[in-house]
């Protein structure tokens, strides 16, 4: 089913986060306009070629020439830009960061480590070079050689919190929860309004049916009140403990964030016929197949509510379209042969 979207999806947050904290520095200062304005991105590509012409030296024009061929997608252009300014200038840690980020977008990422590599070989201090080395790793999914790269971080900042939660999604890939729960634990002691830390350990709790699950899930909504993951996470506890009009109270507040999330809207109506309330229910399998006309599964409990109405042809309707996109659909097939279908 569907709503263990959370899960994955928790795992592409996390590199999408890691990903933009990277491209902060992706447009100029002074850039006002989107990527898609090629006419902005030429002239100011020709503005900055004529200052590079009277000072070839100077390697912040070299940085801002790569960020603007990167908005024109011309990926070579920036990194020999960022070659350029780093050669000028090899201790500037922005300028390392990015041209590793840059590897990654051109979907190097090996390259992008061997560069962390390269740039803790010139300064051993700078903790942001093991992190983003490790980060790096953990999305390729190399585990053995994130976690040395956290782990020599946590020698030099033994403190910093965002160490500890990105050694607790390795341990958690490697299904280590026992490690991973800790990670996140010291995540949230270095950092109390760490929301992502009380997310996992509210998520692994939940998975262990662990009664804490909740009160660490509703942490991670008072640290960040708009973290959709924590609350969809804490209407999902409530719904499995039975407490049903308090999940549909936790998973409305996720349609007020963000009303097009039909795993929302879908727990919604499963919470409804729970209180026998198919009306609604109804309404809200149909508005998550508003938003996904491939949600199985809505298509499934919808049918379900038509045939307690005895809407006997919609709810075969209903299943068909079901099977249509998952035709070994068991519930629907037995719903088939309950009314009769072929």
């Amino acid at each position: 089913m569907k709503r263990t979207f959370f899960v994955i999806n928790l795992i592409f947050v996390v590199a999408l986060t890691f990903l933009n904290s990277c491209r902060q520095c992706s447009m100029p200062k002074d850039a006002k306009p989107t990527n898609s304005d090629t006419t902005f991105h030429i002239k100011a590509i020709d503005d900055i070629n004529d200052k590079i012409k009277k000072d070839s030296l100077n390697s912040e024009l070299y940085f801002r020439r790569a960020q603007l061929h990167q908005g024109q997608k011309d990926l070579k252009s920036a990194l020999s830009d960022m070659y350029l300014a780093i050669m000028l200038d090899s201790a500037n840690s922005d300028y390392n960061l990015y041209a590793a980020d840059l590897f990654m977008q051109s979907n190097e990422p090996k390259r992008a480590i061997a560069w962390m590599d390269r740039s803790i070989a010139v300064d051993s201090t700078n903790i942001k070079y093991y992190l983003y080395g490790g980060k790096f790793a953990y999305m390729i999914k190399d585990y053995p050689l994130a976690l040395g790269h956290f782990n020599k971080a946590i020698e030099r900042d033994m403190f910093n919190p965002d160490i500890y939660y990105y050694k607790g999604m390795v341990y958690k890939e490697m299904g280590d929860t026992a490690k991973a729960l800790s990670s996140f634990q010291t995540c949230a002691e270095q950092d109390p309004k760490k929301a992502d830390a009380f997310l996992q350990i509210g998520l692994i709790l939940q998975q262990r049916k662990d009664k804490m699950a909740d009160k660490y899930l509703s942490n991670a909504v008072k640290a960040n009140p708009k973290a959709t993951d924590a609350l969809y996470a804490k209407g999902f506890g409530e719904q499995e403990a039975g407490k049903y009009q308090q999940s549909i109270e936790t998973f409305k507040q996720v349609i007020d964030i963000d009303y097009k999330n039909e795993d929302a809207l879908y727990a919604i109506g499963v919470s409804y016929m729970q209180v026998d309330s198919l009306k609604e229910a109804y309404k809200y399998f149909n508005m998550a197949i508003r938003m996904d006309p491939k949600y199985a599964e809505a298509y499934y409990k919808k049918g379900r509510c038509a045939e307690e109405f005895n809407h006997l042809d919609e709810a075969r309707s209903l299943y068909q379209q079901c099977l249509n996109i998952k035709p070994n659909y068991k519930l629907a097939l037995d719903g088939m042969k309950r009314l009769g279908a072929k």
